[in-house]
């Protein structure tokens, strides 16, 4: 890289990271989940959260119920090789749309 090249890149670094300090919690919370995220829109991004509470929200009424599987030694590899096994459809899924 030419010694401009990386003078500019400083002085261009220097400008964000002024900005990025300005942001308020909020903007940065956004700004962190649109680099970590880019293809997801504003929407998509809070129609998943809502969704994750959503779930949370069931899986803690469930665990209050006591609507719930214990494992142990025993059962846990199965558990784990079921979980794997979903992982790999969604997955599959999802690159296939």
């Amino acid at each position: 890289m030419s010694q401009t090249t990386a003078s500019i890149n400083a002085k261009l670094i220097d400008s964000l990271a002024q900005i990025i300090l300005s942001l308020t919690d909020e903007e940065r919370r956004i700004l962190a989940q649109k680099v970590q995220y880019p293809s997801l829109s504003g929407e998509e991004l809070q129609n998943q959260r809502e969704a994750l509470q959503r779930d949370i929200a069931i899986g803690m009424e469930q665990l209050k119920n006591g609507e719930y599987a214990e494992y142990d030694d025993s059962t846990l590899p199965n558990l784990l090789e079921t979980i794997k096994m979903r992982g790999k459809q969604r997955l599959d899924r999802e690159q296939s749309q």
